[in-house]
């Protein structure tokens, strides 16, 4: 039991009501979107029908790399990336580090994209490292720019999503201390006798149950945005007198004297294998600074295996192949604090325990969904006799269902526009075109009840939409993603169609509670502690 007074907890309760209505519908873009790019991987795995190749960069890829470094400039083979997309296919990205006519450092060089099953070159683009484009990560790389950056320039987009966790920070822990009962509060049965006060036990009771989640979430994605953006800029003119460069050479070590000799590579294949022996699974991302030179070096990134919490990444000599040892994120050995900075992400993304971990994170994503609109429902309603809390009352429905209906449309336009090669296009465009749908429909019908069902019923047509497009544009169907290991897509095809059918029902069939009276909507002062 926590005991405060009554001014603090008055004190207590405007912060944790400000800090939710301000910012409290982009907080909600934030956490659903969230809750979504959880399962970005296997998104899209679903996009392209599960066609994907079971562990791309574990593919012989050796002679292929040795082609495609013949045929660019020398001046490229500075550095070397390896990574696949959505479909599988492996991107080597030859590069150098450029700056753009505006002085913004860019990588620049050629990207080919290749099959690592036959081998085939797919593509090939030059130009700086924003220019590419990768049709078959469309669907995928727009939800996750969604969340990470909500598609504005960077490092804004940062800042923005920074700035929103510290409000849901601020909002998780004043509602902590307002809980004087918190252990009755996660076993509070919503009471019936008033549809507000069913609506405010129903919030505290969500409320409770995901407070450390929302510290959680909240603390690392804050960490997360301003850690790169800003915290390594503080830290040098903190720690180092301004001195990046001594910054960069305690985080990443000293840079080894160069040795430009040509020297020719050591067998790729032998060392990710090796690699992939010391991770218990392929790499995942694999760096090669000075290609054909005798300085090679060739660095291997593994994700943290099934269950594990840290990531691994491994370093070999690229002319000769011996293998220089582990590599940390952060420093130049093992330490507390490299642990505890890729532990970030792994607690924001629930990783820690595979499939069943982030299963958990997606449905308490979905609750903290919950307790923001009901939340701001709560904390508007008892101010409905004002016009600007009415109007701003009023986009919290437009926004709630809106999201996830645009959200469904990217998903939509991906899938018609796959025929003809225009995702890039109809991605976006599908989640724009149903926003602004969205929101024409919500200034022109004035009922709200008759609002909400009609959101529900378009949520619910979308979404069911999803599996019947993937199936006829893709291709495939359940038997023969089950025969190739692919149950994922058919888990989220059974989901997606569970969830529009629910939808559906509560907007055709399931008869609608009456609308809040006035006498609720001003007389109950919607507080968390009582």
């Amino acid at each position: 039991m926590i005991e405060l007074s009554q001014a603090r907890s008055k004190r207590l309760l405007a912060v944790h009501g400000w800090a939710g209505t301000v910012l409290g519908l982009a907080l909600y873009v934030v956490i659903l979107t969230g809750a979504v790019v959880v399962f970005a991987h296997e998104i899209g795995t679903w996009s392209v029908s599960g066609t994907k190749a079971q562990q791309p960069l574990a593919a012989p890829m050796d002679a292929k790399v040795r082609e495609l470094a013949a045929q660019v400039d020398p001046e490229y083979l500075d550095d070397l990336n390896l990574f696949h997309n959505a479909a599988g296919h492996i991107s080597a990205f030859f590069h150098t580090h450029a700056a753009r006519d505006d002085g913004h450092p860019m990588d620049k060089g050629v990207r080919f994209t290749f099959d690592p099953v036959t081998g085939e070159t797919l593509t090939r683009q030059e130009g700086f490292a924003d220019e590419f484009e990768d049709p078959a990560s469309a669907l995928d790389h727009f939800l996750v720019e969604l969340h990470v950056n909500l598609h504005a320039p960077e490092p804004w987009g940062l800042y923005l999503t920074g700035i929103l966790g510290f409000a849901m920070l601020a909002a998780a822990v004043s509602g902590f201390l307002l809980h004087r009962h918190l252990i009755k509060d996660l076993f509070v049965a919503p009471r019936l006798s008033s549809r507000l006060l069913n609506a405010r036990d129903r919030h505290i009771l969500a409320g409770s149950w995901g407070l450390p989640f929302a510290f959680v979430l909240a603390f690392t994605g804050a960490f997360l945005s301003f850690a790169g953006s800003i915290g390594l800029m503080t830290i040098s003119m903190v720690a180092f007198g301004g001195d990046q460069q001594k910054l960069i050479e305690t985080i990443i070590g000293t840079p080894e004297a160069e040795n430009a000799t040509p020297a020719r590579p050591a067998d790729l294949d032998a060392m990710l294998r090796q690699s992939a022996e010391m991770s218990g699974s392929a790499p995942a991302f694999v760096a090669i600074t000075h290609y054909g030179r005798a300085d090679a070096r060739v660095y291997a990134f593994h994700l943290a295996a099934e269950g594990g919490l840290q990531s691994q990444q491994h370093v070999f000599q690229g002319s000769d192949g011996a293998y220089l040892g582990p590599k940390p994120t952060i420093g130049t050995k093992p330490s507390a604090g490299d642990a505890a900075f890729t532990l970030m992400g792994v607690l924001h993304f629930g990783t820690f325990a595979g499939l069943l971990s982030r299963v958990i994170w997606f449905s308490l994503g979905l609750a903290m969904c919950y307790v923001t609109l009901t939340g701001l429902q709560l904390w508007l309603r008892r101010r409905a006799d004002s016009p600007l809390w009415r109007r701003l009352g009023r986009s919290v429905p437009v926004v709630g269902y809106g999201l996830p209906i645009a959200l469904a449309a990217s998903g939509i336009g991906y899938f018609l526009a796959l025929p003809a090669g225009t995702v890039l296009v109809w991605t976006p465009a599908g989640f724009l075109i149903a926003a602004g749908l969205s929101i024409a429909i919500g200034c022109v019908l004035r009922d709200e009840t008759r609002l909400c069902r009609l959101y529900r019923g378009l949520l619910g047509a979308a979404l069911i939409a999803l599996p019947l497009l993937r199936w006829l544009i893709g291709g495939t169907g359940w038997g023969g993603l089950m025969e190739n290991g692919n149950d994922i897509v058919v888990l989220l095809d059974l989901a997606l169609a569970a969830g529009g059918l629910g939808y559906l029902y509560t907007a055709l069939v399931r008869r609608q509670q009456p609308r809040w009276s006035r006498a609720e909507r001003g007389g109950e002062r919607p507080v968390a502690a009582e």
